[in-house]
């Protein structure tokens, strides 16, 4: 956006776990926490897997909420005092707390005994802090991915 300038690179260090509600992994609860120069975001969620296939392919899908404090909502959706400046734009310092919820869906499939398709679609709505702020683009975000896994 112009005026903004560049984000300046940075480190996160994510840390992932789930707990199974059930002995076939069908349900679970997810969570995960980023942890950064620029401040921390964590996930909550319930996960439910489809289909009877055990080998990790298949399809799932996430309902989840985030939440992530001041410094890390004030990088990705505040705007400082040079930036303000430079944009045009108010100055903006978020809060932390709800940042949003969301429903996140993947699916893998083995091509062969080495290579997965993968595929997930993403949408997160965001809380009306997230919302009000000058450079959110709209009131969601939406994703839609694929690639490939190598299994060594």
């Amino acid at each position: 956006m112009d005026g903004l300038g560049d984000q300046d690179e940075g480190a996160e260090l994510v840390l992932q776990a789930r707990r199974a509600l059930d002995a076939d992994w069908r349900y679970w609860l997810v969570s995960r926490v980023v942890a950064s120069d620029e401040g921390n975001l964590a996930l909550f969620g319930i996960g439910r897997r489809f289909g009877d296939q055990v080998d990790g392919t298949g399809s799932e899908v996430n309902l989840v909420a985030t939440f992530h404090d001041s410094e890390y909502a004030t990088k990705g959706f505040g705007i400082d005092a040079g930036q303000a400046a430079a944009s045009g734009l108010p100055q903006t310092s978020m809060s932390g707390g709800l940042r949003s919820i969301g429903v996140d869906f993947n699916y893998r499939q083995y091509i062969n005994e080495n290579w997965q398709l993968y595929g997930e679609a993403l949408f997160e709505y965001y809380s009306s802090d997230v919302r009000d702020s000058p450079i959110a683009r709209s009131n969601y975000e939406a994703e839609v991915g694929i690639g490939f896994i190598y299994i060594f």
